[in-house]
């Protein structure tokens, strides 16, 4: 089994954490999006009921914008890592075994600091029309 040379770890690490970091985030929001889905044509009121009283409230064209943010505390459930462990085992010709040494860690995809989400609800006439949101926080519960 051939090995991995020692200075192509750190860039195929760095590589993975990279495209592991674009998938996570891209799904967390994707998922967060269809959570929200079920508010399109709500009552102003009912989500006022649900979602509490908002940040704040900005009049927008023919509407206003409820805006609602929520902010969590790095390592309780909203953040993502990564684990990557590189070894390996091997049996050769003539009898000959080998066996790698694995070298394993968990890298956060988020930083440190806690995680917001700033959700905004766009509402006219009474009703959720459309919504948008921003923030390393913002993923369905």
């Amino acid at each position: 089994m051939p090995s991995i040379p020692t200075r192509l770890v750190l860039p195929l690490l760095a590589m993975a954490l990279s495209i592991a970091g674009c998938a996570s985030r891209e799904s967390r929001e994707a998922g967060y999006d269809r959570w929200l889905s079920p508010w399109q044509g709500a009552s102003e009121e009912s989500l006022r009921a649900r979602w509490g009283r908002p940040v704040s409230e900005e009049p927008e064209g023919s509407g206003k914008r409820l805006v609602y943010v929520y902010s969590q505390p790095p390592g309780s459930g909203g953040s993502s890592s990564l684990g990557i462990s590189i070894g390996g085992f091997g049996i050769g010709g003539g009898g000959h075994t080998a066996v790698g040494v694995g070298v394993g860690g968990t890298v956060p995809l988020s930083p440190g600091g806690p995680e917001t989400c700033t959700t905004y609800f766009h509402v006219e006439q009474g009703k959720v029309v459309s919504w948008s949101f921003e923030g390393a926080g913002c993923a369905a519960p």
